[in-house]
């Protein structure tokens, strides 16, 4: 096997383990988001709006002087 196909096997190994370290990580905060929200449901904190609160998209108004 030649130096070049050698590294051209690394490469592709390096690559496929980093593919699914990724695919882990994925998962992993996946899991993660969803336990929180699941936990925030039960605790009432996602069903009920602060008062006076808008949401973020909204664009603030300036005020004149």
């Amino acid at each position: 096997m030649s130096p070049t196909e050698r590294y051209q096997r690394v490469a592709k190994i390096m690559d496929e383990a980093y593919r699914e370290y990724e695919d882990g990580v994925v998962a992993l905060r996946r899991r993660v988001v969803d336990g929180m929200r699941r936990k925030l449901r039960e605790l009432g904190v996602l069903d009920q709006a602060r008062g006076g609160s808008t949401p973020r998209s909204a664009p603030r108004s300036k005020k004149r002087t």
